[in-house]
């Protein structure tokens, strides 16, 4: 309080000795003071609204991935990256993170997504108005002195036309190959006039609508397993692996080693992989070697790399004045929907080895007969007894459903979930004269979003009961206690209760009678009758056991060992999958209060001033409505609410006292997916903020900012200074440097935990990362630093700028990247860092204490931190030639981002290296803090414009990077992945666009994107490309019609 009342009073002061005069000009990014030059101290790129059109009106996404200075940003379906982005748009300047980048509509905050994901919460960019934008500006600088804590890495300012006048109708097809539909659309009104009161009102409309186009469907994003061994190859599949441990003397005697894994004899021919076994995922099996390895299949088949996706957007707005004051008003709507965000059939179990079937099931049974060989080698592969006789039940490797696809799901039986998002947006500015040469700006902005998000899991306890023979919806027995295999092979059985006695049994290990409707989950090959997988040519060297099918990369044939006795009933795959719901809001409410003027002449003119006040309140909740289920006989939507259900064991979730005994663990009733806690947070914020212009010559100005924020518990002061220098007149230098500081959100520092889904190298499988708030967090600082050039070679036709920046982050605040805590766990670096980590590792049983091995890790625990260390440096360039041509103009130029250096520090828990210093600059990013970021991001452009037609030409290029796994220096250790140090290649694309204009009413565009049809560059990642970095599609086109009325 003392800092607030301190630098009001020495703002006030010096402006009471100050005379003011008024100028009417318009306000720029980067400053408060209306007049600043755009040419001035500070990096700033403006895309206009006849730039975007010369493109084929590009939309949101295509135009935010081509800026150089953007890395890692979301926008394509990218479900192993993003974790519950879908739908989603964000900008993400210097690769610093979407939460440090501002994103403002007439240079007024926008409130954020109010789902937290993987990318953490940012403005949605397919809620903004494209169709109503004059032109898009960015700052390329932090400009925290300006606007406030979060604009840290820069600032993108989406400037409506608030002057158009006449009605403009925009119609455009994509023709894009491979999708469900083959094409996209897009559609956009825009109306604007003047009212009889001088009054300018404008209204637009527009929808865009993305088809669906299956990973299956792409020639890249499903490989085999030999081309890209990470490329959705889940060792967790169904059909079902058996696994057996070391130390039982048959298995000894076998010379079976260690862990041994034995796979369904009909893998393969159920559409599967048999992937043959060598340490260090299993021993290799020479007695029965034909049944030996990991049975898997390929998650991805049933993956989108485009979500079929319909974004609308509605503005309106009226400008004009009352008795001289000018005023402003807003009205947005947006809506993204995905229907159909499609994804596995079935998600694994976190412990991958704790399901269990009896050697009395009916479908094993039934395989022994159809392979007597296998019930040979299951003989000699115990943990207990002489090697003579099956084992009394197995341990297997398995889910509900994998191969054949979920029978309730899309055509190719993927899991469809929904992601849907409501923006609402009211704004309103006045401004004027407050006093002789004192000009006013006053302004209240509220803007909400509401989202809502499904998702499905298996309940452990229905699935496990079902393995036993006790599952489907007429089968009224509930899992009280499940197997445990570390206690001998008859303790796999699970304890049931009779729900309509009370009584409680443990099923049977020998009679395989079961009550009336009760039915058994059959996890092996002779379920499957025609899998939904690609026919690779899988094939097994010792036996028979090829896949089925004629055509690589076709639906692989129908399985010959299927047994119509032995299918699941649909009825049962729809009884163990329950569907969650989430709803959620967050809301910004933001007051400003900004008074200008002159105050004195300097030797280049008159100096100015601006001081201020504003207010933010950000409100964030969320909550699980109890809504009916799929079914009379499945839970209903609030199952997986944390509070309700925070065990695993059904029995303990009835009592207070037993969800008492899970709340310092809650992992909740399901398999893969957490649990989710409804959460009710707020955050207020006040800040006071000056601003100074000051010509101190006629080539030689200087900008000085401060800004004071007041988060309640704690606080900031941060200056700014820009600094330009004209040594020459067809030469201007510029600098700024500034400190920036962003404060915890909310999120940072809440006890609600919140759960994603991250592959872990260790497991070989996704896994289950809890990400923890921590309510000792310091804010984050960054000093920030800015040298450029701009020239145009004392011409009128050249324009060129160089800029060189520099961010210093102390304290950071990030949350530990789980894969580098799993390789402390396993101390990949030789430092003793398990202990320092071991409390954040959970395994099988779901116990912390280092009792297992890290390929055993069931779930991981991420805090959120102040992180280490972390700079980066790089240069911008921007050179454009203009000049008439024959009847016409023409535009040729360049822009391009070089990271010259991203550097992160150790990280250290106390004494303690969990992680080794790193680059991120040219690197993939997999295992660390930081996104995709390539070192170098160019475009090169050519526009040719006449009275009636307009060419424009563009080349775009993203440099070659690298995937830095598995290497002897510098890599971590990556147990089951393909390529060592590969070389992500360099991606080169053309784009074309002809316009043709008649009677300035009409316009018909055609456009050709990725003329040559370039692939993105094969990744060692889940869809073989990065979608952070590179677009899917390949070549599309995009056909147009604009009409204009004046």
């Amino acid at each position: 309080m003392y800092k607030k009342t301190l630098l009001a009073g020495v703002l006030l002061s010096l402006f009471s000795s100050l005379s003011f005069a008024q100028d009417e000009q318009v306000t720029v990014i980067g400053s408060l003071i209306k007049g600043t030059p755009i040419d001035s101290g500070s990096p700033i790129s403006t895309f206009n609204s006849e730039e975007i059109a010369a493109q084929g009106n590009l939309n949101i996404v295509e135009l935010i991935k081509m800026v150089p200075g953007s890395s890692g940003v979301d926008g394509e379906a990218n479900q192993f990256g993003s974790n519950g982005a879908e739908g989603v748009s964000n900008v993400n300047m210097r690769g610093l993170g979407t939460q440090r980048t501002l994103v403002l509509i007439n240079g007024k905050r926008q409130v954020t997504v109010p789902t937290r994901s993987g990318a953490n919460r940012s403005v949605n960019l397919h809620d903004l108005p494209m169709s109503a934008l004059s032109r898009i500006e960015i700052l390329k600088e932090g400009a925290a002195a300006t606007y406030g804590s979060d604009a840290i890495a820069g600032v993108v300012n989406f400037i409506t036309d608030s002057n158009f006048e006449g009605l403009r109708v925009n119609l455009s097809a994509k023709g894009i190959p491979n999708t469900e539909e083959n094409v996209g659309r897009e559609f956009s009104i825009t109306y604007g006039t003047q009212l009889n009161d001088g009054t300018n009102f404008l209204l637009s409309a527009a929808q865009q609508k993305k088809p669906e186009l299956r990973a299956q469907n792409t020639d890249y994003a499903t490989q085999t397993f030999a081309n890209n061994d990470v490329g959705g190859w889940s060792s967790i599949g169904n059909p079902a692996t058996f696994i057996y441990k070391d130390g039982a003397p048959a298995n000894v005697a076998a010379g079976l080693g260690g862990a041994a894994f034995i796979s369904d004899p009909g893998c393969n021919r159920a559409g599967g992989y048999q992937q043959l076994l060598s340490a260090p995922l299993g021993t290799a099996i020479e007695a029965h070697k034909e049944f030996g390895g990991i049975c898997r299949y390929q998650y991805t088949y049933f993956d989108n790399v485009q979500e079929e996706q319909e974004n609308s957007q509605l503005w309106m707005e009226f400008n004009g004045d009352i008795n001289d004051h000018d005023f402003h008003v807003e009205f947005a709507y947006g809506k993204t929907n995905v229907p159909n965000y499609a994804t596995s059939p079935a998600y694994p179990p976190n412990d991958p080895n704790s399901s269990a079937v009896p050697n009395i099931h009916p479908a094993l049974t039934a395989l022994y007969t159809q392979h007597p060989d296998f019930a040979n080698a299951l003989k000699h592969t115990n943990y207990y007894g002489d090697g003579s006789n099956q084992a009394a039940a197995h341990v297997v490797r398995t889910r509900a459903i994998g191969a054949v696809g979920n029978p309730y799901g899309n055509s190719t039986g993927a899991e469809i979930e929904k992601r849907e998002y409501d923006t609402y947006r009211f704004a309103f500015n006045f401004e004027g004269e407050l006093a002789a040469g004192i000009d006013y700006s006053a302004g209240l902005n509220y803007s909400r979003s509401e989202g809502t998000s499904t998702f499905s899991d298996t309940q452990r306890g229905k699935y496990y009961a079902a393995l036993f023979g006790y599952g489907g919806p007429n089968c009224n027995f509930e899992v009280q206690a499940f197997g445990n295999s570390a206690s001998g092979l008859a303790a796999l059985a699970p304890t049931l209760k009779n729900l309509d006695t009370g009584a409680t049994i443990v099923a049977s290990l020998t009679d395989v009678s079961r009550p009336t409707g009760c039915l058994w989950l059959n996890p092996f090959s002779n379920a499957i009758e025609h899998a939904n997988q690609n026919y690779y040519g899988n094939n097994n060297p010792f036996n028979a056991d090829d896949q089925v099918g004629t055509i690589v990369g076709e639906r692989v044939g129908v399985n010959p060992l299927y047994l119509e006795a032995q299918k699941n009933d649909p009825a049962l795959i729809r009884y163990l999958l329950d569907r969650g719901q989430v709803e959620t809001q967050s809301s910004l409410l933001t007051a400003d209060f900004t008074m200008q003027g002159l105050m004195g002449s300097l030797g280049g003119g008159d100096a100015a001033w601006a001081f201020g006040y504003e207010r933010r309140e950000y409100k964030m909740d969320q909550s699980l409505p109890s809504n009916p289920g799929a079914t009379a006989t499945n839970a209903r939507t609030n199952i997986f609410d944390g509070n309700l259900y925070p065990c695993s064991n059904p029995s303990l979730n009835a009592t207070k006292a037993g969800r008492d005994s899970c709340a310092s663990n809650p992992v909740g009733l399901f398999m893969f997916l957490a649990p989710v806690f409804a959460r009710d947070d707020s955050q207020e914020v006040d800040s006071l903020f000056a601003e100074f212009a000051l010509p101190i010559t006629d080539n030689f100005d200087m900008q000085l900012a401060l800004r004071y924020e007041d988060y309640g518990t704690v606080d900031s002061v941060d200056p700014k200074v820009v600094m330009r220098w004209s040594p020459i007149d067809d030469l201007t230098l510029r600098f700024t440097g500034q400190t920036t500081f962003r404060a915890p959100h909310p999120d940072e520092t809440s006890n609600v935990r919140y759960t994603q889904l991250s592959y872990t190298n260790q497991t070989g499988a996704f896994k289950a990362v809890d990400i923890a708030g921590n309510a000792n967090l310091d804010p984050e600082e960054a000093t920030t630093y800015n040298i450029g050039a701009v020239t145009d070679f004392g011409t009128d036709n050249w324009t060129a700028t160089v800029d060189y920046y520099k961010f210093e982050f102390d304290n950071p605040i990030i949350f530990e990247n789980h894969q580098q805590l799993a390789n402390a766990y396993e101390d990949v670096n030789g430092t003793g860092s398990k202990a320092a980590v071991q409390s954040q590792i959970f395994g099988p049983g779901n116990v912390n204490n280092g009792s297992f091995s890290a390929a055993e890790i069931g779930r991981i625990q991420a805090n959120f931190i102040n992180g280490p260390k972390t700079e980066t440096d790089g240069l911008d360039v921007f050179v454009k030639y203009e000049s008439d041509y024959a009847d016409g103009v023409i535009s040729v130029g360049v822009e391009a981002n070089y990271v010259i250096d991203y550097s992160v520090d150790k990280y250290m828990k106390g004494a303690v290296m969990i992680a080794d210093a790193y680059e991120c600059a040219g690197y993939f990013n997999i295992g660390n803090t930081c996104r995709s970021m390539p070192d170098l991001k160019a475009k090169a452009f050519l526009n040719y414009k006449t009275d009636a037609h307009n060419f424009y030409g563009a080349i775009n290029h993203v440099s070659s990077y690298q995937d830095r796994r598995k290497t002897a220096a510098g890599c971590g250790k990556v147990l089951d992945a393909g390529g060592v140090c590969t070389e992500i290649a360099p991606h080169t694309t053309v784009d074309a666009t002809y316009t043709y204009s008649w009677d300035d009413q009409f316009d018909v565009s055609f456009s050709v994107y990725n003329l040559t049809d370039e692939m993105p560059p094969f990744t060692v990642w889940e869809m073989n490309y990065d979608p952070n970095t590179h677009s899917p599609l390949g070549r599309f086109i995009k056909a147009g019609f604009t009409y204009r009325m004046q």
